[in-house]
């Protein structure tokens, strides 16, 4: 262990390591036949860490309990979204900054006045800070390579819950689930339309084509 400067806490100075799986990937511009998989990797799920094995963490490294830290931590949450519903960007310290997007409708007419119902919000975007970005350059990966998948439609399911649980991105157009799937457009709109129908996929309004899980499907809470 070795303590951070700044916050008198002890930072691990063992190397992280990421555990990741090798999977099967569509590659670009293939119909479907055995010959357009490639492999790609994705990350192996682990345990979440919640508030309170924080504080237990917490309790072990520095002066502050297991409850304090929890007690602290329920007035953060408050605060910080109290912060962004009102427009403000949020800096956790050396971990990083949390701000809003926004986006409008799609305008009827050229040149036509924007107005508050116009406008929607779009994501809560995290920028790392200095802490996260230094221990990020110094990870190392381990790949397992004996859980390739059949080339079948669990591989795309696997490739969307990637997308959406692991990668944060809260939707997708059909152009870049083309480009995760390897499919032409046509078809990727057909299966997306499929997804829609058997209500593991819903439209987003007014968002000029965009796709989002329902709850409960593709890693979505």
């Amino acid at each position: 262990m070795k303590r951070n400067p700044q916050t008198k806490t002890e930072v691990s100075d063992r190397t992280p390591v990421i555990r990741c799986r090798a999977i099967r990937r569509r590659k670009m511009g293939y119909d479907v036949d055995l010959d357009s998989w490639g492999v790609g990797v994705a990350l192996v799920p682990q345990e979440k860490i919640d508030v309170d094995e924080m504080g237990a963490i917490s309790q072990q490294r520095c002066t502050v309990t297991q409850s304090d830290v929890k007690a602290a931590w329920s007035m953060m949450e408050v605060i910080i979204a109290d912060a962004l519903a009102n427009g403000h960007n949020v800096e956790l310290g050396q971990l990083g900054t949390l701000s809003l997007s926004v986006r409008t409708k799609e305008l009827k007419e050229p040149g036509e006045k924007i107005r508050g119902t116009d406008v929607e919000l779009g994501s809560v975007t995290f920028k790392p800070g200095v802490l996260l970005q230094k221990q990020l350059r110094r990870v190392s990966f381990k790949v397992d390579n004996d859980c390739l998948e059949p080339t079948d439609t669990a591989s795309l399911a696997d490739a969307l819950f990637d997308y959406f649980a692991y990668n944060a991105h809260e939707a997708i157009n059909v152009k870049q689930f083309s480009r995760l799937c390897g499919y032409k457009e046509t078809r990727a709109r057909k299966l997306m339309n499929s997804y829609v129908a058997d209500g593991l996929m819903e439209r987003i309004p007014y968002s000029r084509g965009y796709y989002r899980p329902t709850k409960g499907n593709f890693g979505r809470e």
